[in-house]
């Protein structure tokens, strides 16, 4: 359930709620609501990260998991919560391409399409 003021994109907001499940569910194995509440800390953190000044931003778990290195308590663990280290920037990480990709030449190829239109007048 989401709560908004105003008249928001309701699409925006069922798509981020939707994506908050995955990335839950994700980061606990499985989201029950014991797992929340023993990973207060960890569910603050990715809000906190998933969603800046009322719009959703970083919603890849993979991206966040890179940014937000913080083991959460499982179920079947249940006492332990890492130290949290994250990223120093979150702004050139793609969750599409890989990492340690190296080319051998550093080229762009372009091609140019010009097209004139000319109206001339003669008196």
């Amino acid at each position: 359930m989401a709560v908004s003021k105003g008249n928001p994109n309701v699409l925006m907001i069922l798509y981020f709620l939707h994506k908050l499940v995955d990335v839950l569910s994700e980061y606990f194995d499985g989201l029950e609501d014991e797992s929340i509440r023993d990973n207060f800390v960890v569910t603050y953190e990715l809000l906190d990260e998933m969603m800046d000044n009322g719009y959703p931003q970083i919603t890849e778990d993979k991206v966040l998991k890179d940014y937000i290195k913080t083991e959460s308590n499982k179920l079947s663990k249940g006492d332990k919560i890492g130290d949290n280290v994250a990223a120093p920037a979150a702004s050139n990480i793609v969750s599409w391409r890989p990492e340690g990709i190296k080319h051998s030449k550093n080229e762009i190829f372009l091609d140019v399409v010009e097209k004139l239109n000319l109206l001339v007048y003669f008196y």
